[in-house]
């Protein structure tokens, strides 16, 4: 099984200023602490506009949609919010499990999490390292104001360095005017119970200070397996401080997330088993959630044998065994100030900490390499004796994640100038520095094979000079210093309105591998002490830890027109370029190289997108539709490299990207309300791959894991004290490589897996009914949900690929099975 790296966000934050004092189209999306009200309300053209069954189009020239708390309270308390904007046009996300926990793979427009920037009240979340995003660790769906999508582009000083396409812009909770408290307790299959409780303080003094705060607890057994648990808790707080009444303002706010599942429900793409099932997990993808159960028979560790040269042990190496702990901590502090009539300045420092690990075990020696300790050309060696026998005779099975910590700090500021009524400029810049530590200590486990320590980095093994033995030590500083400035103007009597900006970004990469590197895919060996001397001299043509930097920089401009259609509509249109640098854990496979040759060595990629489309929004309708195109140049991506002779991260050439987002919401009666969405996306890739037996035929095809149309619907009743709510996605298939080829078992023309994955369509239900009835009052109630009514069986998320070969001793691709149906009951208790 492949390991799975963990690490969690470390960028910078942002703020864009509102304008919607000035009538202009302020980009509710954007991530200013100053351009969303409070509530369910959108900031749109400076004034308060509901959505539709919670889902809301703003007047702005971006292709987006805005999901509010009217949409985000229907479904399952404490989901994963990327599991919610999964009902917008153009996304498409797949949960690992039904409440959330366990993560998901998430894809707008076919920009993978990679390549999508998501925020919280501006502080962005995607991993430093690779630039990942963890849906399991996103705040509680009690504590989202609203989540804002922009389905194609970044905003224009959004300070991220890997967003070449999409953003997702979460608003976190504001406090009260009014005191409130809420708690409420959910129960649900799988043994899933949660409990969250919630007080807003209301205005306090003369002044009128606000705080709050929120705490969350829950757990689960995996669908999947017998073995398995997901454990999550969070805690949320504030301070408001408003400051006058045109809108100036201070506040504090922070966030802590803790999460700890085992791994469970990743198996092989195959329809055929890759090798025989040996107690340790599905070597396929079964055909049922029946079939796709997997029972894990308990087992114990044999005892060791002095003076006998003992085996490793088989206990605690199944996949499922893994465990994923995480630890987030965020603080977001904000600040608007109001200078002189017609100048407003913002400023929204952060800082965050993150503390993750993930991956398997590995089998370990007692004895050396040639006198050597440490990970020594990609086996563990440690001197020592580790089972208690007496001997260092033995192979040990030992835990062996992939550790990150992070700590960032950052500083986004802005200036705002009116130069009147209907024009404004605006100056940014935005600092983030990110220091990040990735390491691979080694802990022991027990006898039922669970780790004694789920984190080894907090005690880890050492060999008998005392150094740590790792798989990796890094330390790597990623820097961001990047000025923005953009003009807005409304002309025409407002019907037209224009917006263009500038984002330039300058990147530094400062990275220090403390082990010696060893091929041109970046593989290390980690030798500490006097085993350095020996690796080295033994090994000449490794090359020794060093120091590198790296540096980045573009000018990405944007612009954006609307244009209003008196009683008709409005045009909108929109043109970014965004740009996604090498991820920082992949730079370091240029050390092998000559240090100053381009060797190893990979051009950021750069996007060039355009939107135009057509809205309206006019008593109960509201509608959308928009035509897009995205051209990639000098993609990323890992593939074969003739000159070192293995797959390395490089540039894979050019990609277009087409298609068509629309959205429908209608308010039928002043009970009922229906919404619907769809999306065609079409890409074509424009070069070939190089692989070990030549060229892989990817010219010409589509993209791999990305879905070709996504369709689906909403229907909303609201009859006191009963609601209820139905909604349904239909995901059109994915190819499951690039070459657009059925998997086939390496080397025969044994059919593994189709080309494509098929179909699926997912329904949900909620209903609620309020507890007024009952002496309580209608802000306490009862909801039931259930996800995957009908118990759809289906492929979930997975990673594109150019390979088309499989097998268990090589490589295949993993698929995650789709979320099985749950139901969850939940009762809530307000004042």
């Amino acid at each position: 099984m492949t390991e799975q790296k963990y690490c969690l966000a470390a960028h910078a934050s942002a703020t864009v200023l509102a304008l919607a004092s000035l009538g202009l189209a302020a980009p509710a999306l954007a991530q200013s602490t100053g351009s969303m009200d409070f509530g369910n309300q959108i900031v749109v053209t400076g004034t308060a506009q509901k959505g539709i069954v919670g889902v809301a189009n703003p007047d702005t020239s971006k292709a987006s949609a805005i999901l509010s708390q009217a949409w985000i309270e229907r479904q399952t308390p404490g989901q994963s919010i990327n599991d919610m904007i999964n009902y917008l046009p153009g996304v498409s996300f797949q949960n690992n499990d039904p409440y959330g926990g366990s993560g998901g793979t998430l894809m707008i427009r076919g920009f993978d999490a990679t390549r999508i920037s998501e925020t919280i009240d501006g502080v962005t979340l995607n991993d430093d390292g690779n630039y990942a995003l963890y849906s399991g660790e996103l705040l509680d769906s009690e504590v989202i104001d609203q989540v804002a999508v922009n389905f194609g582009t970044t905003d224009v000083d959004s300070p991220t360095s890997s967003a070449s396409g999409s953003t997702i812009n979460i608003r976190s909770h504001k406090p009260t005017e009014d005191f409130h408290l809420k708690a409420s307790g959910a129960m649900g299959t799988d043994n899933y119970y949660r409990v969250m409780g919630m007080v807003d303080s209301g205005a306090i003094g003369p002044a009128g200070t606000r705080l709050y705060g929120e705490y969350s607890h829950s757990h689960n057994d995996s669908p999947f397996n017998n073995y398995g648990k997901v454990r999550r808790e969070q805690a949320n707080g504030g301070i408001y401080q408003p400051l006058g009444a045109n809108g100036d303002f201070l506040s504090l706010t922070g966030t802590y997330v803790g999460t700890e599942n085992n791994f469970s429900g990743s198996v092989p793409l195959s329809n055929v088993p890759l090798t025989a099932d040996t107690g340790v997990g599905f070597t396929y993808f079964p055909t049922s959630f029946k079939n796709g159960y997997y029972h894990y028979a308990p087992c114990t560790t044999a005892a060791a044998n002095a003076g006998t040269a003992d085996n490793a042990n088989t206990c605690g190496s199944a996949y499922d065994y893994r465990v994923n702990p995480a630890q987030l901590l965020n603080l977001r502090g904000s600040a608007r100030l109001t200078l002189a009539p017609g100048l407003v300045w913002t400023i929204d420092p952060s800082y965050q900490w993150t503390k993750a690990n993930g991956g398997g075990t590995v089998v370990a020696s007692e004895g050396t390499s040639a006198g050597m300790t440490g990970y020594v050309n990609g086996s563990y060696y440690l001197g020592e004796d580790l089972n208690g026998d007496g001997d260092t005779l033995d192979k040990v099975r030992l835990l062996a994640p992939s550790q990150t910590t992070t700590h960032r700090i950052a500083l986004t500021t802005s200036m705002r100038y009116d130069i009147d009524s209907r024009q404004a400029v605006r100056i940014a810049y935005a600092f983030a520095r990110s220091v990040i530590s990735q390491t691979g200590e080694l802990g022991m486990l027990n006898s039922d094979g669970s780790p004694v320590l789920i984190s080894p980095v907090n005690d880890p093994l050492a060999d008998g000079a005392g150094n740590v033995v790792e798989k990796r030590d890094t330390r790597s500083i990623a820097l961001l210093n990047q000025v923005s400035a953009e003009y807005r103007g409304s002309f025409m009597d407002n019907r037209l309105k224009v917006n263009a900006g500038l984002r330039a970004p300058f990147m530094h990469r400062d990275l220090t591998n403390d082990c010696f590197t060893r091929s041109s895919s970046g593989g290390v060996s980690c030798v500490f002490g006097a085993s350095a001397a020996t690796y080295a001299a033994a090994n000449p043509s490794a090359v020794s830890p060093q120091r590198r930097t790296y540096n980045y920089n573009a000018v990405l401009p944007s612009l954006g027109v609307t244009y209003d259609l008196p009683s008709a509509g409005q045009i909108f249109f929109n043109y970014s370029k965004g740009m996604s640098v090498p991820q920082t854990t992949s730079l370091y496979q240029s050390f092998y190289f000559a240090n100053g040759s381009n060797a190893g060595l990979v051009d950021p990629e750069k996007t060039d997108n355009f939107d135009l489309g057509f809205r309206r929004t006019s008593g109960p309708l509201q509608a959308q539709a928009d035509l897009w195109y995205t051209h990639f140049t000098n993609r990323l991506g890992t593939a074969y490299q003739p000159d070192a002779n293995t797959a390395i991260y490089t540039n894979l050439g050019t990609v277009d990207r087409y298609g068509i987002d629309a959205n429908v919401s209608y308010r039928f009666t002043s009970h009922v309300s229906g919404y619907v969405f769809g999306s065609w996306l079409h890409s074509r890739i424009k070069d070939n791959v190089d692989s070990p037996t030549g060229e892989l035929a990817t010219a010409g095809k589509f993209e791999s894991a990305v879905p070709i149309t996504t369709v689906g619907a909403r229907l909303a009743g609201n009859f006191q004290p009963f609601t209820l709510g139905v909604q349904v996605k239909r995901t059109g298939p994915r190819y499951v490589n690039d070459q657009n080829t059925p998997y086939y078992l390496a080397g025969t023309t044994t059919v593994a897996y189709g080309a494509k994955t098929p179909s699926y369509t997912l329904v949900d239900l909620d209903a609620r009914v309020a507890l007024g009835a009952v002496g309580l009052n209608d802000r306490s109630y009862l909801q039931l949900n259930v996800t995957n009514l009908f118990n759809q069986y289906y492929a979930g998320g997975f990673s594109g690929t150019f390979n088309n070969q499989v097998s268990y001793t090589g490589s295949y691709t993993n698929v995650q099975i789709g979320a099985p149906r749950a139901a969850i009951a939940t009762l809530v208790l307000a004042y």
